[in-house]
């Protein structure tokens, strides 16, 4: 008989290679974050991409002459007539997103569009109706939805009573870009994604620039009320992400997506809390640990962090295979009223 461990490394194995594209993809985009986080992804699942779209023909030239294995050009009008073209991938400059997107979904392309898809709530409404037309359909790429540690937190909030939660988001400067809607859409997305559409927000922007800001969040949901604190005043080698949920039956804490904990609240007795009549140790539940030592799938930043499965999803979808988009245009809709209600409160601020 053979050996179980052996077995399931071979199913494995056969699964992987087994799992293969029938259309022809391209990509919008070369920058330092499709090079270190999208492109591995892709040549992992063994998608065939066919193009690559860069600005200008140097560019071109450079990938074309280092054997990358696929076409690079400048003309984006050739490739969307390119009929063997199943998906296209966009991650260029943020500013650029908006537009990429409506002439792909216009020409009857599918997308994967790296965040934000667009820059305010005008222009998400129109791509939808855009997305409608088409017939085809647009995944968005903020990975966090797609975190491992946030797939097994999403799934037990569903049958929780929560309470309220208290997330911190902490990073370097971004001189470079929108700071709301380039960095702290991840947190503001995720809190709509987790908690739902938020009713109230009340805003404090602390900070010399938007640029270099903090901004304190006092958010109510329907069900949940949360604290957040999102800041680009720290640094970029010491970034923190945490998210502490307090429900009627204990407190998840997630940090940096690297590991989800559990701690389960013992029931009173007689009203009186139990941990004060018995003293018992506060117990941990590991729902999800990362482990640094072993190099295995599930413990790759890339998969924990979300970036394999939403690609991955974008793929399956293309493929007319089974999989859920959890980032769809549609569903970004009080994320960017969150955001748009954000920017309204510091203005307002600014100028009072």
């Amino acid at each position: 008989m053979e050996n179980p461990i052996e077995l399931l490394k071979r199913v494995r194995k056969r699964q992987h290679f087994l799992d293969s594209c029938c259309g022809a993809y391209a990509f919008v985009g070369i920058g330092n974050h499709s090079l270190h986080n999208l492109y591995p992804v892709i040549h992992y699942l063994h998608v065939p991409l066919k193009y690559i779209v860069v600005k200008n023909k140097g560019t071109a030239d450079l990938v074309n002459s280092s054997h990358f294995g696929v076409s690079a050009t400048t003309d984006l009008e050739a490739v969307l007539q390119d009929r063997d073209i199943n998906g296209i991938f966009i991650s260029a400059a943020p500013q650029s997103h908006y537009g990429l997107v409506k002439k792909c979904l216009q020409q009857g392309k599918n997308v994967f569009v790296e965040k934000p898809p667009c820059q305010t709530f005008g222009e998400l409404t129109d791509l939808i109706a855009a997305e409608k037309a088409s017939q085809r359909f647009c995944l968005a790429g903020l990975q966090k939805r797609y975190s491992s540690c946030v797939n097994i937190l999403r799934t037990r909030l569903q049958s929780a009573d929560v309470i309220s939660y208290n997330y911190r988001f902490l990073v370097g400067a971004y001189p470079e870009g929108d700071t709301l809607r380039d960095i702290y859409i991840h947190p503001l997305d995720l809190i709509s994604f987790l908690f739902g559409e938020p009713e109230q927000v009340s805003v404090i922007e602390t900070g010399p620039s938007r640029a270099v800001n903090t901004l304190f969040l006092q958010v109510r949901h329907r069900h949940a009320a949360g604290i957040l604190e999102l800041s680009t005043q720290y640094a970029w080698n010491r970034t923190q992400e945490t998210l502490s949920v307090n429900t009627g039956g204990g407190i998840y804490s997630l940090q940096d997506h690297r590991s989800l904990i559990f701690e389960p609240k013992s029931r009173p007795f007689f009203s009186i809390p139990r941990e004060k009549i018995f003293h018992t140790p506060p117990e941990k539940i590991y729902l999800f640990d990362g482990n640094s030592f072993l190099p295995v799938f599930e413990n790759n930043q890339l998969v924990s962090q979300g970036y394999f499965s939403e690609i991955k999803t974008f793929v399956r979808l293309c493929e007319k295979k089974k999989a859920e988009n959890l980032s769809t245009l549609s569903s970004l809709s009080a994320t960017y009223k969150l955001i748009k209600s954000i920017a309204s409160s510091c203005t307002t601020s600014k100028t009072t």
